[in-house]
């Protein structure tokens, strides 16, 4: 019994370990963090080879050809020659990126040891570690030289404001009607020179718009100038269909009658006095 007890338990923590999500990978170092880290590595006793030379990949991949001016990152980059295969490399690194590093750090040697008299130029065809080394430096120090996906872009929630204004401003009729009973307002101005310029300056979505219009641009969104100055009242009483232009009337000149009968007023005192044109 005790045997199919711990034989249920571990299968459930079989699934348990399948069912549980990935974690995702921690960025490798850099810049300085990566340069102490290294150095440190470098300088511990006794170490541990594969974390140095690890880092030292990663350094390659970071600084490029800064590498080359490291005289002692380029050494330890040159170990994972000893044993064949180490670093991730195959046995046979001929034609890698690693082996063109070698040659370079190699003839660099003999040039400051005085064994050659011409300084050798540095392999602009390896700016960066074989793709083998990088996966296996990445492995040896549980961490990833990927950069991750920029984070979208969050959206700014809608102003509660002006929802619907875009779809009523462009079906018109009862729909922008009902919107703008609630709101009085455009979000600006041009949107209501366009709406004029849409329905017509003698539609009755144009005359809603157009005192707001005037009042809050000067302009006239009949003409679209300053012309014909629009002379509507802003009404607080009536803001349902007969809400918009309002322009007034002008009146006539006074001109005062013509008669040549007498104008007589009474002077509360029992007499008149009478005017004459």
């Amino acid at each position: 019994m005790n045997l199919l007890i711990k034989f249920a338990l571990a299968g459930l923590g079989g699934l348990l370990a399948l069912a549980s999500p990935a974690q995702a990978q921690t960025q490798c170092l850099k810049g300085r963090e990566l340069v102490n880290t290294l150095i440190n590595s470098v300088n511990a006793i006794p170490g541990n080879p594969n974390e140095t030379k690890a880092l030292a990949i990663i350094y390659w991949k970071r600084a490029t050809y800064q590498v080359f001016d490291e005289p002692e990152i380029m050494f330890q980059i040159s170990r994972c020659t000893y044993p064949a295969g180490s670093c991730g490399m195959k046995a046979d690194y001929s034609g890698t990126r690693f082996n063109k590093l070698i040659d370079y750090k190699n003839a660099l040697t003999s040039y400051k040891n005085g064994s050659v008299s011409v300084e050798p130029r540095q392999p602009i065809d390896a700016p960066f570690p074989d793709d083998s080394m990088l996966e296996w430096a990445e492995g040896v120090l549980g961490c990833t030289t990927s950069e991750p996906a920029p984070a979208a872009p969050q959206q700014a929630a809608p102003d509660p404001k002006w929802v619907g204004y875009d779809a009523a401003r462009e079906a018109g009729g009862d729909q922008f009607y009902q919107w703008w009973r609630k709101n009085f307002e455009m979000r600006r101005t041009a949107d209501s020179f366009e709406l004029c310029r849409k329905f017509g300056s003698a539609s009755y979505e144009c005359s809603l718009v157009a005192e707001w219009t005037y009042l809050n641009s000067g302009r006239n969104p009949y003409t679209g100038g300053t012309s014909q100055t629009f002379n509507g009242t802003y009404s607080d009483q009536d803001r349902g269909y007969n809400a918009g232009y309002e322009g007034t009337v002008p009146k006539p000149a006074y001109r005062p009658p013509t008669s040549n009968e007498p104008r007589c007023y009474d002077q509360g005192d029992g007499t008149e006095r009478c005017f004459y044109d």
